[in-house]
């Protein structure tokens, strides 16, 4: 029965989203040759198009349910999202700053220089943690935003979409086109990494199956207009990923392509889909740490290190294997503890 119901579409997504974030932190800043260039220019935008899944995925489930009971939607956010980041932060603090650390600090030196990392997003060797902080404010206003977006009639969702995917648009292209529209739009609420929030929402509620060609079309000119700005347009390659239309083009064709046919029921696979899913969220905050400091080091004393392609499947295979493991085993001992003491505090002060 739960496999019936489960909608594993999404877990489908969460597990390659997981692992094409990892592939994306293993491929090698620097090529050697056209050759490489050429394939990491190509496997960039597809790969990067799914951070915007993931905030599809986050907007499409919080934005339709669980924002009625505004307090209640704070608390469970606290401890199911704010509790692991704060704790996978720690990981980090911890490893750079004591264990490899060279500094001589008292716990309260170390815990003020860890709290003050924690909120102003400087924990060490942990940048891709800037997802959490724009996971956390986006999560911060959902309440109000599917307030909002309930309101509107479906006609008016499709104008705003398009409004924002306009102005976006202009925030993209015309700075690279010597038009600094910063002084007009900067002031634009409805533009960033939101859009894709509101997106995932809107693709669930406006979104019918079976006309899913002219997505796919739309994904692909994406894709061919973000290889020609790299290949014959390189100075105009600033800003083509994450927040450009053609980028969002790419997301919006993938996350549709897994609405309209990821509904495969293979019980292997919807097991392991499962599983991933469950502790995609720690995977992708631990993953860094693996690569960095454990996967990479570990390839490096091998022959495999001299091949391109090999190394980087290699170096995300494993780091994705490892991170795994790790965010299983953390999140259920040191994690659901902290749950579980926060569950607690809100209890008793609520009965006290």
């Amino acid at each position: 029965m739960e496999l019936k119901k489960r909608e594993i579409q999404y877990d489908y997504l969460r597990a390659l989203a997981v692992f094409a974030i990892i592939m994306v932190h293993a491929i090698p800043a620097e090529t050697l040759n056209s050759r490489q260039w050429l394939l990491s220019a190509a496997l960039m935008p597809v790969l990067l198009a799914f951070v915007g899944i993931y905030f599809m995925l986050s907007g499409m489930f919080i934005l339709k349910s669980g924002t009625e009971d505004i307090p209640k939607f704070y608390r469970n956010r606290f401890q199911t999202i704010f509790v692991p980041f704060a704790c996978y932060s720690g990981i980090y603090y911890w490893y750079y700053k004591l264990y490899l650390g060279e500094e001589s600090l008292s716990w309260q030196e170390h815990l003020a220089a860890y709290m003050k990392g924690l909120l102003t997003g400087t924990i060490p060797m942990a940048s891709h943690m800037w997802f959490m902080y724009v996971i956390l404010a986006l999560y911060l206003c959902a309440p109000f935003l599917a307030r909002m977006l309930k309101a509107m009639s479906d006609r008016e969702l499709k104008i705003f979409l398009g409004l924002m995917l306009v102005v976006q648009g202009l925030c993209t292209y015309l700075p690279a086109l010597g038009l600094e529209v910063g002084e007009s739009l900067q002031y634009m609420v409805f533009k960033g990494w939101v859009i894709y929030f509101i997106l995932g929402y809107a693709c669930r509620r406006l979104y019918h199956s079976g006309h899913y060609l002219p997505f796919a079309i739309l994904g692909i000119a994406g894709f061919g207009i973000t290889m020609f700005q790299k290949c014959f347009m390189p100075d105009f390659t600033p800003g083509i990923h994450d927040l450009a239309p053609a980028m969002i083009a790419m997301a919006l064709a993938i996350f549709l392509f897994f609405e309209s046919f990821g509904n495969v029921r293979i019980p292997v696979l919807v097991k392991a889909a499962g599983f991933v899913s469950r502790y995609s969220y720690s995977i992708y905050l631990i993953h860094y740490l693996v690569l960095g400091q454990f996967v990479r080091g570990l390839v490096e004393r091998t022959s495999i290190r001299h091949y391109y392609v090999p190394r980087i499947l290699c170096e995300t295979a494993l780091t994705f294997l490892v991170s795994l493991i790790a965010a299983w085993i953390l999140d259920e001992t040191i994690v659901k503890l902290l749950k579980k003491a926060v569950g607690a505090g809100y209890y008793n002060r609520k009965n006290g």
